[in-house]
């Protein structure tokens, strides 16, 4: 059976997929999600380390499993990646580690960038400090409005609840901006947006998926207007996996 690696976004862990997972192992995808950096990306008192790692350095994380599960394997495994992750996923699939990739949400590259006063609610209290010596979770009002807009409010403190600390280093590097070749992008990729996100503006992922559209295996895109940025699991969100499911098979 094909392997799809998945991999989350900022403040969030593997269990971010828990709603889509079942639907690719029915489709016939052993499905690997991870938790990058675990021991120190924690719900709460994150160890002094913590600010030391930088987006490289998740990266790096992401490429090591990517490599393992082509070894494994004896054949590379498919990316999906949600927010942060779809950043990593992009450079996954510009270093060729990958078969396939999916970018659901993306964060952009630095010449695809779209920041606009949704994006700075949602991060305020780390927009205010920006100290990449410090640790950060997402504050509460800035998650509820700015990612789960979607989503029943009686699900939103849960939801919460899960939330993970992440390096400042790492917000100040999606901040300042990364850059992905696209002309070395020669895999299959499928760009996904959604018409309501506040914290990925579907202006910046429609930037991302134009990107991709010029690399020489030209990429796909779908836009799901009714969705938000938590479009992992919202109403309506078996439909998306369907959606992928289908895109993947291809």
């Amino acid at each position: 059976m094909p392997t799809l690696l998945m991999i989350h976004g900022i403040g969030c862990d593997a269990s971010a997929w828990d709603r889509m997972k079942p639907i690719f192992e029915a489709g016939g995808w052993t499905c690997e999600a991870i938790t990058l950096f675990a021991d120190r990306r924690v719900r709460e008192n994150p160890p002094a380390s913590l600010p030391e790692l930088g987006l490289a350095e998740y990266i790096e994380a992401a490429a090591a499993e990517a490599r393992h599960l082509a070894a494994r394997d004896g054949a590379k495994p498919a990316v999906i990646g949600h927010s942060m992750g779809g950043l990593i996923a992009q450079v996954l699939a510009e270093r060729g580690e990958v078969s396939k990739a999916v970018f659901l949400t993306p964060a952009q590259t630095k010449d695809c960038s779209a920041v606009g006063l949704p994006v700075v609610w949602t991060f305020l209290n780390v927009l205010l400090q920006q100290d990449r010596k410090k640790s950060y979770k997402v504050w509460k009002s800035g998650f509820r409005w700015g990612v789960l807009n979607r989503v029943p409010k009686e699900l939103h403190d849960e939801i919460y609840a899960g939330a993970l600390y992440d390096s400042g280093k790492v917000y100040g590097d999606i901040s300042d901006g990364i850059t992905v070749e696209e002309a070395k992008v020669m895999i299959p990729t499928l760009t996904i947006a959604a018409g309501y996100d506040r914290a990925t503006l579907p202006q910046g992922v429609r930037k991302v998926a134009a990107k991709y559209a010029r690399s020489p295996v030209k990429g796909d895109f779908i836009e799901y207007p009714d969705h938000g940025h938590w479009i992992i699991d919202e109403p309506g969100t078996d439909r998306v996996a369907a959606d992928i499911l289908g895109w993947l098979g291809r």
